[in-house]
């Protein structure tokens, strides 16, 4: 079976997963490469046995994992998680020196079980005994119960990453039972059509939030820090971030021509609007997208990021990626796509994006901007044409482990006052800060005072899961395309990325990770989650893992099809 509804170029009977479906698939292959072209070799940089000998590291890591959470050793728990013991909390990252719990209704809660599916059906590619199997199957059932409900749930764009990515990874799993497979189709289908009511049609876009941006500003209280959330005084009206892109492949995966229309239509407006030019590409080479872009003012800006106008690293990823996927769904449409724009161009626009923001690296900042000796220019940048809802207008120094820094050049801002809404200002009146001064002085805002950082700050994370999503995006894009210099290219570019994170962002062969990430049984070491909130700051990530795992899949799948 193949995960992926359009996914094609895989020799018959070979066992791919990297998305999800259930339905039988023709095998198709490449036609012969033209007399001109080159053939397409395999990588002696990363090799299909290095692929599988990740997938098996990765399943005695997660098994590891799951004795860890039964055992109750080493976690650490999100409150709700804590003070409500018959709550079913997910591994979700490594937190304050333990494998943080997650609560319901969080977004990355169908990695963990998607994992495990995506082992599971990669069984074929390692040594996994019959107790090893029966323990991923139990196990991934188990946190899949808790995940029936959200597709109901309305309220979030999320579903792609909640239910496409773990009840979507488990109908790949050949050992599925047919009671599970039915009931997993159901919830599927219950959600697809749960994501389609975020559909505007006005504005031809799935709507991202439905809460307002606030800004976390911490005030000393009867001598203890109490950290708050403020209301801004221009906050979004119809706000749709980048990572929706990850969304459309659930809606692809049906026959609906509606689903469709609603998916090719998305991905239309984001490739209008979601992108911009760094100052220094005077040709516009290097399209950058923005995380966010208000549809309500018709502004463009970065909740996630170093500033309004930067490149936040993963944002690239779910860019690159989710344009593959339309890329893909463009051979089933079940519409006319006539009036819409030239995806496939996009993607190698995105390609050449990020083939050029890797030369300094393969591994990316967690922004690409961060280390650059302006980076102040960009976190400091309250621009009238975009949105100004960055966190890091007020991450203080406390609010990080005390190695760390979001930027070169990381300092406390003062911000004009009038970016906060009148209730805010009233509520901060007199209001002194952790570094003990009065945070509203005038029209100015004082987040974090004035007083330079210590200079123990010294590391600016990089982000892993930035780089295995676009390993899994190029790998993916290279097996169904059918022009073999592009084939060669992607796939060419992903050896690369996945070669440097074998050897050196392991978690049992990371020099800078975190010392106990591979007995916690973690992947990859050195993700960065929400900067801006000082949360999942260099440390393993589960959705990392999920695309490293994938990555190393389908490299398996690409070299097989050769």
């Amino acid at each position: 079976m193949i995960k992926k509804r359009y996914l094609s170029s895989i020799v018959a009977g070979l066992l791919v997963v990297s998305g999800c479906n259930n339905q039988n698939n023709s095998v198709v292959t490449d036609d012969a490469a033209a007399p001109n072209e080159p053939e397409v070799t395999t990588s002696a940089v990363f090799s299909t046995s290095q692929a599988s000998e990740n997938l098996e590291f990765a399943k005695q890591q997660y098994l590891k994992m799951i004795g860890h959470v039964e055992k109750g050793e080493n976690l650490t728990l999100r409150p709700n998680c804590a003070a409500s013991p018959e709550m079913i909390c997910v591994p979700r990252s490594e937190e304050h020196d333990g494998i943080f719990m997650e609560q319901s209704e969080k977004w990355t809660n169908g990695f963990f079980p998607g994992v495990l599916w995506k082992l599971l059906s990669a069984k074929s590619h390692m040594n996994l005994t019959a107790e090893e199997e029966a323990k991923l199957y139990s196990s991934a059932q188990y946190y899949q119960a808790t995940l029936f409900s959200e597709a109901l749930r309305g309220t979030t764009h999320d579903l792609g990453f909640i239910l496409y990515d773990s009840f979507g990874e488990a109908l790949s799993y050949d050992a599925l039972s047919d009671e599970l497979r039915a009931s997993y189709q159901q919830a599927l289908t219950t959600g697809r059509a749960t994501l389609a009511t975020r559909y505007g049609d006005e504005q031809g876009v799935i709507r991202s939030w439905d809460w307002t941006p606030r800004m976390r500003i911490t005030t000393m209280e009867d001598g203890e820090p109490v950290a708050d959330r403020y209301t801004l005084s221009n906050p979004w009206t119809y706000p749709v971030i980048v990572d929706n892109m990850m969304n459309l492949e659930y809606l692809f995966d049906s026959d609906s021509e509606r689903y469709h229309e609603i998916a090719f239509n998305h991905a239309k407006n984001t490739a209008l609007n979601h992108y911009f030019y760094d100052e220094g590409d005077t040709a516009q080479q290097y399209p950058l997208s923005y995380h966010v872009f208000d549809y309500g003012e018709f502004k463009p800006g970065n909740w996630q990021g170093v500033g309004n106008i930067s490149a936040w690293a993963r944002g690239q990823g779910w860019s690159l990626y989710g344009f593959v996927t339309v890329v893909e769904a463009m051979k089933n449409a079940n519409i006319d796509l006539a009036d819409y724009p030239d995806f496939e161009a996009h993607v190698h626009k995105l390609y050449g994006s990020v083939e050029h923001l890797l030369e300094d690296g393969l591994v990316p900042y967690w922004d690409f901007f961060a280390a650059r000796d302006n980076a102040t220019d960009y976190a400091e940048n309250i621009s009238t044409d975009t949105t100004v809802f960055s966190g890091i207008l007020a991450l203080c120094d406390k609010d990080i482990e005390e190695h760390l820094k979001p930027y070169k050049g990381y300092r406390p801002m003062t911000l004009d006052a009038s970016m906060m809404s009148q209730e805010s200002l009233t509520r901060l009146e007199g209001k002194v800060g952790r570094h003990g001064e009065v945070i509203l002085q005038g029209d100015k805002l004082l987040p974090c005072g004035t007083k330079p950082y210590p200079e123990s700050h010294t590391k600016i994370p990089r982000d892993s899961s930035a780089a295995a999503i676009y390993a899994a995006a190029l790998y993916r894009y290279a097996l169904f395309t059918d022009n073999v210099a592009h084939k060669q290219k992607f796939a060419d570019l992903a050896d690369s990325i996945m070669a440097e994170l074998t050897a050196n962002y392991r978690t049992d062969r990371a020099k800078n990770g975190r010392p106990n990430s591979f007995e916690y049984g973690f992947v990859l070491a050195e993700a960065t989650g929400d900067m801006g909130n000082g949360g999942e700051l260099d440390t393993p990530i589960i959705y990392g893992d999920f695309y490293f795992i994938e990555a190393n899949m389908l490299k398996i799948a690409l070299d097989a099809s050769l």
